[in-house]
């Protein structure tokens, strides 16, 4: 079993980021490299990942996280059910 470590330096020598590569994971050749700055608020990160940036537009290509409701949302979507159930149960009260 063999692991890879990949070890992003900037001008200075620098360490900017460091990677470790698990077994049967070959370390694939960089010929370029970029970066974009984000300020606050650019991206929300308690909903959105950034799993790629697209090179051309230079744009991140972005992915919803998942995340579990909370048990107040969970009351209030009950709530809803049972008030929507009562509601045609009975002819249309609301």
């Amino acid at each position: 079993m063999q692991t890879g470590m990949r070890i992003i330096y900037d001008q200075d020598g620098e360490i900017v980021a460091s990677f470790w590569q698990s077994s049967g994971v070959q370390l694939k050749e960089i010929t370029k490299i970029g970066h974009i700055d984000f300020v606050d608020n650019d991206i929300n990160f308690m909903t959105h990942r950034i799993v790629k940036i697209d090179p051309e537009t230079r744009l991140p290509i972005l992915e919803r996280i998942y995340s579990e409701p909370t048990t107040e949302e969970k009351m209030k979507e009950l709530e809803d059910q049972i008030l929507i159930l009562a509601n045609e149960n009975t002819g249309g009260i609301l």
